[in-house]
């Protein structure tokens, strides 16, 4: 049944007290009319149950903002949204258009820090994000009493002689969800066996990420990148948050995450009291075996403050050290991949409980 204003209703009950189903959820479809970001489509998503987020076609079917009752989640740098027109590849040119968001997407055939690979010059992240996507598909549907939306579009990344690559990304929510799930469908249309490198970039911000949130999540073993995620007890407080710095250099931690049998995990940011006493957190889970590493990006910098969690099918170092340490993955010429992630919102000191046990239950079957 659809929940709404904590409710279950069936079908008809529902439509009898609407004219409209986007009364109480749905999307709007629209178009960015000024600067940067002119031209550039996107989906405006209203569950109903106090989440709402907003999905680029224009940008490789990322999410650029999500709220919960009015509460932002993510961090949204100062580029704000661009145009893919504003792309630059090379070394670091890509953070020019790098508006972080809730979920911005790295790869397909590239994702981390500039390399070069095989003598080509590759830049950070990749060019998925900055594709836009045709076969563009909007799904407001009852299905016995639930109201599901769908939204699906698929995103080349090709290149005669080399690449010829395929993402389609489902991503579904409903009527009184705190939640969606995204399916991404990866093919190699080619016939040689190409690189495969997905990053889930998940970004937080305030007042979601702030001092006092924590992450939690069936951690086995933490490993610092750098020398500059080993300074200053690095390691130890990597799962907490400070305020705002202004000399604050980024962290990144690589993290191994326990799962269950089927490979199946999680990792979850909790906020116990965004300023308001008021909990708020999430829980992202997908499987090892589709997403087997996780990055932590730990960033407390004034106007740069932000959290990406980061589940990929590779560390974010580059193909070209990958390639040179033999953990660079491939997909085979005409075969294809899927990758399946689920976000939900939590917003209970029970929830959080909830989740901690989880966590202790999976580190422990190591």
């Amino acid at each position: 049944m659809a929940k709404f204003l904590e409710k279950n209703w069936k079908k008809a009950d529902l439509l009898s007290m609407i004219g409209d189903p986007l009364q109480v959820a749905g999307v709007r479809a629209f178009q960015y009319t000024e600067g940067k970001a002119s031209g550039v489509k996107g989906i405006q998503v209203n569950t109903g149950g106090g989440f709402q987020f907003v999905v680029l076609p224009g940008r490789g079917m990322d999410i650029p903002e999500a709220y919960y009752k009015g509460v932002n989640l993510n961090f949204f740098s100062g580029t704000g949204v661009t145009s893919p027109a504003y792309y630059e590849e090379p070394d670091l040119g890509w953070l020019r258009g790098f508006y972080a968001g809730l979920l911005t997407t790295c790869g397909i055939t590239n994702s981390g820090a500039p390399s070069v690979d095989q003598g080509e010059a590759l830049g950070i992240h990749g060019r998925v994000s900055n594709s836009e996507a045709e076969d563009l598909c909007i799904e407001q549907e009852w299905q016995d009493d639930e109201f599901l939306i769908t939204l699906k579009g698929t995103v080349r990344e090709s290149k005669p002689f080399f690449e010829n690559m395929r993402l389609t990304r489902k991503i579904e929510t409903g009527l009184g969800w705190k939640k969606f799930r995204i399916t991404d469908f990866i093919e190699n249309r080619g016939f040689e066996a190409q690189p495969l490198m997905m990053l889930y970039h998940f970004n937080f911000g305030f007042p979601f990420l702030s001092p006092g949130a924590k992450v939690v999540g069936p951690i086995i073993k933490t490993e610092p990148s750098n020398e500059e995620a080993e300074k200053d007890r690095g390691v130890e407080e990597c799962l907490e948050f400070i305020k705002p710095q202004t000399s604050y250099q980024e962290k990144v931690f690589f993290h191994e995450l326990g799962a269950d049998k089927d490979g199946n995990t999680f990792i979850s940011l909790q906020n116990r009291d965004i300023g308001n006493g008021v909990p708020l957190g999430m829980i992202m889970s997908f499987n090892k075996k589709q997403l087997p590493m996780f990055t932590e990006w730990k960033m407390m910098k004034k106007g740069l403050y932000v959290l990406g969690l980061e589940p990929g099918t590779a560390l974010p170092v580059g193909r070209g050290p990958l390639r040179e340490m033999g953990k660079l993955m491939f997909l085979e010429g005409q075969e294809s991949y899927t990758i399946t992630l689920n976000f939900e919102i939590v917003d209970s000191l029970k929830e959080f409980d909830r989740i901690q046990k989880m966590a202790s239950s999976l580190t422990s079957k190591k």
